[in-house]
């Protein structure tokens, strides 16, 4: 009973954040070999994490890094 509710969880269809094409959690395994089945499931299972089709990872722009302020570029300020 336990397994047949996991697999059923495992095996529903999620949306990409960006695109909204459709991934099974086999493509998700397959375009991520790093991860062990266990550490897949988890990440499948959390809605906390953004899934992403391959296309729109790869694709998406990088956004800058904002420059740090404060202690860091305390030279900066005060230079004459």
């Amino acid at each position: 009973m336990l397994i047949t509710k996991m697999l059923r969880e495992v095996s529903q269809n999620k949306k990409c954040a960006d695109c909204g094409k459709s991934i099974s959690f086999l493509e998700f395994l397959r375009d991520n070999p790093s991860f062990s089945q266990v550490r897949g499931e988890d990440l499948w299972k959390d809605s906390m994490i953004s899934k992403f089709c391959p296309d729109c990872y790869f694709n998406s722009p990088e956004k800058p890094f904002k420059t740090k302020r404060g202690y860091f570029n305390y030279n900066k300020r005060f230079r004459r």
